[in-house]
């Protein structure tokens, strides 16, 4: 298969692949600009904003000098929306990813509501007070939180504002990793621990009320 199958189908089939697999899948910066391109559009459709894919293409074709070797017919926004990104990236240590595939039924269900948290308003909020991060995250109980590229720490405090627990770093150096993930509400704690803890670096315990991160 080629870089493009590669993605689609470790988008299409993520338990066909061990995390090492897709570490070393990803450590290839043209299967990584393939897989990001893919997850950009996506975020921006959960986000409820326009994105050019044609335009995203056209220009990962100039950088990397290489043949398209297909063409997505019609909308090709909307061949992109079955991708949902459950774990990203994590650009700090090392690459771990787990991705869920959602399958769209006939009848049309109600639209998923999703909040995007990217590095540039976790800054902003940081600038006011200590931990206004997770006060400032539009949480509610039916919507999910689509974080881009922002700290563990913002992560972690708006997981322990959904659920009611506390968190304690170990590890400040963990903390301060950039991550992509998205926080699905529905999910019971145990899931979104065993989802972050696939990330590298990252080994999350619960203890009774309290999350420690070592």
């Amino acid at each position: 298969m080629d870089k493009y199958e590669i993605v689609l189908d470790m988008i299409e089939h993520p338990d066909k692949y061990s995390s090492q697999e897709l570490d070393t899948i990803l450590s290839d910066p043209e299967t990584r600009d393939i897989y990001q391109i893919l997850c950009k559009a996506d975020s921006a459709l959960e986000a409820n904003k326009k994105i050019d894919v044609d335009a995203e293409w056209e220009e990962f074709s100039k950088r990397k000098r290489f043949r398209r070797r297909f063409m997505m017919r019609g909308s090709r926004a909307a061949s992109i929306i079955a991708i949902v990104c459950t774990s990203i990236v994590a650009m700090a240590v090392g690459i771990a990813v787990t991705v869920s595939v959602t399958d769209h039924k006939t009848e049309s269900p109600s639209p998923e509501k999703v909040a995007v948290i990217s590095s540039a308003s976790a800054s902003e909020s940081s600038d006011t007070t200590a931990n206004s991060e997770a006060t400032n995250i539009p949480f509610t109980e039916d919507s999910q939180i689509l974080f881009e590229d922002v700290p563990f720490s913002t992560i972690m405090d708006a997981v322990a504002d959904a659920y009611g627990v506390e968190v304690r770093f170990n590890n400040e150096e963990v903390a301060s990793l950039h991550l992509y993930y998205k926080l699905d509400p529905t999910l019971q704690l145990e899931e979104i621990a065993d989802q972050l803890n696939t990330f590298e670096s990252i080994n999350i315990i619960q203890d009774h009320d309290t999350l420690i991160i070592n």
